[in-house]
């Protein structure tokens, strides 16, 4: 069977229907909306749900975490008052912590039985505690150091070793004084002594911290008593002084500077 012939008015009418289904398709191609792509999707792939690592800790970022104490101070700091004494009439404390981790301490005990004053003067490293950081550690040589907390911007408290405050109506305060006293006192030393090319420096056993040793003072009887122990340049060697520590220039430079060399040891860590 042969399909009938187009009528005239077939074909114009085929046209016209053809444009107006163009026209509303590109009228929905406008209109359309988007659909979402799978960085957006409600629904992760295997992929997506995988969390990358995180990037892998350096051995400098390592060690700065282990060797973190809290946060540093940005100037020296000296503390004084007066705390009870177990057998004189009081004795006057002056703390003063430094910027690099160390502090020095001036304890003055008066009213004895002798009627005689008796100063004391110590050094060490401190820390901010984990648990709080108005609390800080002192760290000193042997049985030097002890508990306190910052009770306001000024003024700080000496802890019991618990690291509470200790129960009494005695005074256990320190101010904030507005002179840094950097405390030049002399006092008996223990460190690490260090010789290489005519150099000599000292590193406080109870601080860690190492200093260039003055050329004032009995700086020759210290080299003396190093060269005498025979040993290779740069070997360290611990030795016992009195003497203190000295600023000078502008701006300061701290060394050490030997009163009176005592004694000294080889192959002996500061730990003993």
């Amino acid at each position: 069977m042969t399909n009938p012939p187009l009528s005239p008015r077939s074909a114009p009418s085929r046209l016209a229907t053809l444009a107006a289904a163009l026209v509303v398709a590109a009228g929905l191609g406008a209109c359309s909306i988007p659909l979402p792509d799978r960085q957006h999707s409600g629904t992760l792939t295997a992929a997506d749900a995988v969390v990358p690592p995180p990037p892998a800790m350096t051995q400098e970022q390592a060690d700065r975490g282990r060797q973190d104490r809290g946060v540093p101070l940005a100037q020296p700091q000296t503390f004084r008052g007066v705390i009870p004494c177990a057998d004189c009439a009081g004795q006057r404390v002056t703390l003063t912590l430094l910027p690099d981790w160390t502090w020095r301490m001036r304890r003055v005990y008066f009213g004895t039985r002798d009627n005689k004053e008796q100063s004391f003067v110590s050094a060490g490293r401190w820390e901010r505690l984990v648990d709080s950081s108005d609390q800080i550690r002192l760290i000193g040589d042997r049985n030097e150091g002890g508990l306190y907390e910052f009770i306001s911007g000024t003024t700080l408290r000496m802890l019991d070793q618990n690291g509470d405050p200790i129960q009494s109506t005695l005074n256990y305060a320190l101010t904030q004084q507005f002179d840094v006293d950097f405390i030049t006192d002399s006092f008996t030393m223990r460190g690490k002594v260090v010789s290489k090319d005519g150099q000599p420096t000292f590193a406080i056993c109870s601080t860690g911290k190492r200093y260039p040793v003055s050329p004032t003072g009995q700086a020759q009887a210290l080299a003396d008593a190093y060269a005498k122990l025979r040993v290779a340049p740069g070997t360290p060697v611990l030795m016992w002084i009195d003497g203190h520590i000295a600023r000078t220039g502008e701006p300061p430079v701290e060394s050490v500077v030997v009163d009176k060399l005592a004694r000294g040891t080889l192959d002996s860590p500061c730990e003993d």
